[in-house]
């Protein structure tokens, strides 16, 4: 059975940090949400329809690839925001349904003085991402980065863990197969 594990929470909260150990230690393909955002803004300014139309098309072909051809599994993450990426949310379960695929979640948080640390990290303006404490203020303030309703998510607080630490976690609690 394929598992899609998907880590979520704040922008600079260090979904992708997480992910990418989870990855290396399991046999779980990274499939982060920076992929497809790169894709979409080959063709499109970011925010545009037609730019989130695609990439939702992308991570959709994904999800659905990794369980037409019953791939051990893909980790995704994402910056969900309540309520309204719900409707997202409810399409990946119905594309991904013919397939079986296990769904598990897991939400990444930590203490505001962290955050604000790490949000500032060269590599985050390198990699196109949210790079400033004021930028971070205003996703938190137009966003509701919480837990997902009724998703049954895992919650790790990021806070003093360090990566390799949550990522065991995340690994054991889902029995996930290692390498």
């Amino acid at each position: 059975m394929t598992r899609l594990l998907i880590i979520y929470g704040l922008e600079a909260i260090g979904k992708l940090t997480i992910a990418k150990e989870v990855a290396a230690l399991t046999v779980l393909k990274l499939f982060h949400n920076h992929i497809s955002i790169e894709v979409g803004r080959v063709l499109f300014e970011y925010g545009d329809q037609e730019y989130n139309d695609l990439i939702w098309k992308v991570r959709l072909a994904v999800f659905e690839a990794a369980g037409k051809n019953q791939l051990p599994g893909v980790v995704f993450t994402w910056a969900y925001c309540h309520p309204d990426f719900r409707p997202q949310l409810d399409l990946i379960l119905e594309k991904i349904k013919p397939y079986g695929l296990e769904v598990s979640f897991v939400y990444v948080k930590c203490s505001q003085a962290e955050l604000e640390r790490r949000v500032i990290q060269p590599d985050r303006k390198e990699a196109g991402k949210a790079h400033t404490i004021d930028t971070l203020h205003r996703q938190q303030r137009a966003k509701n980065h919480v837990e997902i309703p009724d998703s049954n998510s895992y919650v790790i607080d990021s806070t003093t863990l360090q990566v390799q630490d949550s990522a065991k976690i995340i690994v054991d609690r889902f029995c996930l197969n290692l390498k």
